[in-house]
């Protein structure tokens, strides 16, 4: 049974947490320097925890929950008591957090904007994805950044051209065969340096997400049997969407 209700207001070097009891009354008003591992400790099946998305939410959501209590991650712009208040400040904050999660809880009078808390596996392909993509980012403003440097310099490569500049083997001779000034190659053979170690990094990228990936096995070889869908952009999607099953309708997938 539910006895203490609090809400959190996390920033980066510090919390403010008001703590309810069962009668909605606040009982503590905390402010935490650091971090909330000390706070979570003491926690346990008696609590319940409310705290506003952010980075982090997740990690902090799965410690808290390590510990029996009960956690909600809640969108502060979809939270009107918060979005709406006239004087915003942490204390006000959580306090609005703590006040909405014992009304949910005790009286069921309206429901909190929870955010969808994603499983551990999940949230590691998400990560991992989410490097990729800007890894990708990364490696294709290098290209666009070489593409710029021979433009200046009047040259204009064609698609077989480009397979040689952009091969690791051949870039080096293939540069010097150039008619381009000394800065554009020195400026491109930085680039392609980087380039080759971004490229390296990504196919490192790529196997930890498939490894990350084994727990979805059974689902991916049901996506891979549709046309064009390969094994990682399965995974993607699947990473995404996490649990299929908190979608009321296919519409609301979109």
């Amino acid at each position: 049974m539910i006895k203490r209700f609090h809400g959190i207001d996390r920033h980066k070097m510090s919390s403010t947490v008001s703590i309810l009891n069962q009668e909605g009354v606040e009982e503590k008003l905390v402010t935490i320097k650091g971090n909330l591992k000390n706070y979570i400790k003491n926690l346990g099946p008696e609590d319940a925890v409310a705290i506003e998305t952010g980075i982090g939410c997740f990690y902090w959501a799965n410690r808290i929950e390590s510990r029996g209590a009960k956690c909600f991650i809640i969108d502060p712009y979809r939270f009107r008591i918060i979005k709406d208040s006239w004087k915003k400040t942490d204390k006000n904050d959580c306090r609005n957090i703590a006040k909405a999660l014992w009304v949910y809880i005790i009286t069921g009078e309206f429901g909190l904007p929870e955010v969808y808390k994603p499983k551990r596996d999940v949230i590691e392909l998400r990560k991992l994805f989410a490097q990729y993509r800007n890894m990708n980012k990364y490696i294709n403003m290098l290209k666009n950044n070489i593409q710029a440097i021979l433009l200046d310099d009047d040259i204009v490569l064609t698609l077989k051209d480009k397979k040689h500049l952009l091969s690791e083997k051949e870039d080096e001779e293939f540069l010097d065969c150039l008619d381009i000034t000394d800065a554009s190659k020195i400026c491109i053979k930085a680039s392609l340096d980087i380039l080759w170690k971004a490229t390296s990094q990504k196919e490192v990228l790529t196997r930890e997400i498939m490894r990350a990936g084994i727990p979805f096995e059974d689902k991916v070889k049901i996506l891979i049997s549709i046309k064009g869908i390969t094994p990682l952009s399965a995974l993607a999607f699947l990473a995404d969407i996490g649990d299929i099953k908190r979608f009321k309708s296919v519409r609301k997938m979109k």
